[in-house]
């Protein structure tokens, strides 16, 4: 069975020849960046339709086809018969606060706030991934880490007051945004710590597994089904749906593959985060929600914070596609 990178490859064999990898790499840059605006915009219009659990089905069975497709069914089933016994726990808790919990938290989250929130508050996953890594990990941040940090929150803090004109204001599904970004870094320190040495493509598999199986024990008790959610589904709104799963699952995460394999791992890491400014522009363009001053002041704090956090803690490349693909559901 050929994996879908192979099956990519070979038509654009005689393309790549004229092509040099570095111009591929920023091609492949550039879609990831323009994908990952798609995400929470898709997302919450979908929320419209869907429930958060069908939302989660819906995602985690993209993203289970996508490293089938790509890292083949066989190779993984033959990885995943070779996983120590000792890490089959900690693999498979990482799978539940990665694939469960953290994205039902943030799906909820989305169907209750407006997009440009959830674009906003969601990095403060940053800030968790830093909280839980000296907790768990004892390692104490460096100084550029401390700093970035800092600028994160005051970027979120900016949101939050409404340029500190007001009171903390915040709708419950930006408090339900911020607490799947809690449990997605204690799954991003959980991965470090414990599973460091675990292929990518079983952890996707894990957690994507732990979350259909979520979906299929909690269905019976609902009272709408996922199939009569799509029954009912409006056909003009088939291009978002579309979208959702080859945009802003498939698309982004085949692209990050891609331009971390002909860039610089930095260069990637960094220019990444500039996605929380386009997923802004992305929402008032898409969804025609308003931008205000303060959450542009709020965004530009958060891509500054994001950039001097990934400037000082960038890891090897194995982890950083690890921590990448567990903490981006739209992402």
């Amino acid at each position: 069975m050929q994996t879908l990178t192979g099956v990519l490859r070979q038509p654009a064999i005689h393309v790549r020849r004229h092509l040099c990898p570095a111009t591929i790499g920023w091609i492949a840059l550039t879609v990831m960046i323009l994908s990952g605006s798609t995400t929470t915009v898709f997302g919450k219009k979908l929320t419209e339709f869907f429930s958060p659990l069908s939302m989660l089905f819906l995602s985690e069975v993209m993203l289970l086809l996508f490293a089938v497709l790509t890292f083949g069914f066989f190779p993984i089933i033959k990885k995943i018969r070779r996983v120590h016994p000792a890490v089959i726990l900690p693999l498979l808790t990482a799978g539940v606060l990665n694939g469960v919990v953290a994205p039902v938290f943030w799906f909820t989250g989305l169907e209750r706030t407006f997009a440009v929130n959830s674009q906003l508050f969601s990095n403060a996953e940053t800030l968790f991934l830093i909280l839980f890594g000296m907790l768990l990990m004892h390692s104490f941040p460096k100084r550029t880490q401390w700093f970035g940090g800092i600028i994160i929150f005051a970027g979120l803090l900016t949101v939050a007051l409404h340029g500190f004109t007001e009171k903390i204001s915040m709708a419950d599904g930006d408090i339900l945004i911020i607490l799947a970004g809690c449990f997605y870094g204690l799954g991003g320190a959980f991965i470090r710590k414990y599973l460091r040495t675990i292929e990518p493509q079983i952890i996707i598999v894990t957690r994507s597994c732990c979350a259909i199986a979520f979906f299929f024990l909690l269905a019976p008790f609902l009272t709408h089904s996922f199939a009569s959610e799509l029954t009912s589904f409006p056909l003009e709104f088939l291009g978002v749906l579309i979208g959702y799963g080859l945009i802003s699952r498939f698309l982004l995460i085949f692209s990050f593959y891609e331009s971390i394999e002909r860039l610089p791992l930095p260069t990637v890491s960094l220019l990444g985060t500039v996605t929380v400014g386009t997923g802004l522009l992305f929402a008032h363009w898409f969804l025609g929600e308003s931008i205000v001053w303060y959450q542009s002041t709020g965004a530009a704090l958060i891509i500054l914070g994001a950039m001097v956090v990934q400037w000082g803690s960038l890891r090897k490349l194995e982890e950083n596609v690890a921590h990448y693909l567990q903490s981006h559901h739209h992402h």
